[in-house]
């Protein structure tokens, strides 16, 4: 089981020591259309993702802008920290809640996750002024007004 942080971090700063990652997914009707944005962080280096997504819930939005993020790491052995909103998503993939829906895409992701060194999930709130949560939502909208 991934290591899960519960806290709160407005102004992270670029690091060498670790990947920040940001994600969010959103869904337009539930399901509806979706779509995953991420903002990951290293060394200076940042890069903003926005992907739609099609027909889906907001759980399987959510799921692929972990996905997403996690894909684009080229570098597997440099720690990672993901910040998200959803409860249902750090549940899923740390704290050992076992998937009633979305099986393979779940079963995916946690494939995906063991394959970096060391991953720490930690839960933000979600549309409550958290800068870079905040902008990971945008890229999910963009990706929707986009694709949709």
């Amino acid at each position: 089981m991934q290591e899960y942080e519960q806290v709160c971090r407005y102004n992270v700063p670029v690091t060498r020591d670790h990947i920040e990652i940001y994600t969010d997914g959103a869904c337009s009707g539930n399901p509806g259309p979706a779509g995953a944005g991420a903002i990951l962080r290293w060394n200076g280096h940042e890069k903003e993702l926005s992907v739609y997504l099609g027909e889906a819930t907001s759980n399987i939005a959510e799921l692929m802008a972990v996905r997403l993020a996690l894909e684009s790491v080229k570098n597997r052995k440099i720690p990672v920290r993901i910040h998200l909103d959803s409860t249902y998503t750090l549940g899923i993939l740390s704290l050992g809640w076992k998937a009633k829906a979305n099986q393979q895409l779940v079963a995916e992701v946690r494939a995906l996750v063991k394959t970096f060194t060391s991953i720490s999930f930690i839960k933000v709130p979600g549309h409550a002024g958290v800068p870079l949560n905040e902008r990971a939502d945008e890229l999910a909208r963009a990706a929707i007004e986009r694709g949709g």
